[in-house]
């Protein structure tokens, strides 16, 4: 008996032993091109952005383009960066984009007794300063709630809303399990441990994300760049994992304020995302009067099967509203 507890013994430290060293070659193999990938990100969340200091919170935002202004507030995750880059992604070139950072993400604070109510209120300060009388307004994932909130509250600053995959209530019964919800935040606190991910398990972290993989297969070499450029504009995670955590206090019990929105409004989801249920698009049409839902069968979070559409599809509710917003309809569509 004690010879074969020895074999097993024996067995196990060469299995930990073979672990330990592959673990280490994997490390000397990738951690110096992890290094330069932060480093040059770094240098470039620093030298893009600029801080607001208001009543509301110290600000975090980037001006980019010009034309139409347009007020991106990111998802969770993410940043002023990634709504640079989803203005970039959605919208094109013929745009101003005002891209914030929400408490806790990156630069941006997080002040005492935080709401989805004060981060909004903070934006008017920032169009204040930037001589923006009105916006066309965007709401991705998290940054939902802030979005309809501003629309609401200050519908003259306002000029469209568009919700896109967003959040618009606390948790609903098929928002992704919080089992999963806490194995991303595990991974948000390394950001060598997202950039593996990323790097070598992309189709998992996006499941993860809200994009199911079977959805994932079945994307062309375009939008797998898409999906590619959409884990690494958030890196580094770990500047990203308050903002986080502060979301899903601030969301836990929050329900859209729509009783004075009178801008017109997109709501786009899909019924496969797994992140975010499409019950939020549903209960924000529902209590938003002037709005337009668009759901399609499928797209994931964040709609990247589904770019070409979505873009067309906002460009035309964006010409509608802009040359006659009063006919423009709420019927949903399934597409």
């Amino acid at each position: 008996m004690k010879e074969v507890k020895s074999r097993v013994r024996n067995i196990l430290l060469i299995v930990l032993a073979f672990s330990i060293l592959i673990t280490l070659i994997l490390i000397a193999l990738t951690y110096p091109d992890y290094n330069d990938t932060m480093t040059e990100k770094q240098k470039q969340l620093l030298a893009d952005s600029n801080i607001l200091q208001t009543e509301y919170g110290d600000i975090e935002y980037a001006v980019k383009g010009g034309g139409t202004p347009v007020l991106m507030i990111h998802g969770a995750g993410g940043g002023y960066d990634q709504g640079l880059w989803l203005g970039k992604v959605f919208f094109g070139d013929d745009y101003k984009f005002i891209s914030v950072s929400r408490y806790g993400y990156l630069r941006s604070s997080i002040p005492n007794n935080a709401s989805v109510k004060m981060q909004s209120e903070a934006y008017k300060p920032l169009l204040d300063s930037l001589n923006v009388d009105r916006a066309i307004v965007i709401g991705v994932s998290a940054g939902g709630p802030s979005a309809t909130q501003f629309a609401n509250d200050y519908p003259d600053r306002c000029s469209a809303l568009i919700l896109i995959s967003a959040v618009s209530m606390g948790p609903a019964p098929d928002d992704k399990d919080p089992f999963y919800v806490g194995i991303i935040h595990t991974i948000q606190q390394s950001d060598y441990g997202y950039w593996i991910v990323t790097r070598f398990f992309q189709p998992t972290i996006l499941e993860l994300m809200g994009i199911p993989t079977d959805v994932y297969e079945t994307f062309d070499p375009e939008q797998k760049e898409l999906a590619q450029e959409m884990l690494d504009v958030m890196h580094p995670m770990s500047q990203r994992y308050e903002g986080t955590i502060n979301d899903e206090r601030m969301i836990r019990s929050y329900t859209v304020p729509a009783d004075n929105v009178s801008s017109p409004t997109l709501i786009i989801h899909a019924k496969d995302d797994v992140l975010v249920s499409y019950k939020h698009a549903e209960n924000a049409h529902n209590k938003i009067a002037r709005s337009q839902l668009v759901l399609y069968d499928t797209g994931g979070h964040g709609m990247l099967s589904q770019m070409d559409s979505t873009r067309l599809l906002v460009k035309d509710f964006l010409n509608g509203s802009t040359s006659n917003s009063t006919n423009y309809v709420s019927e949903p569509q399934d597409i």
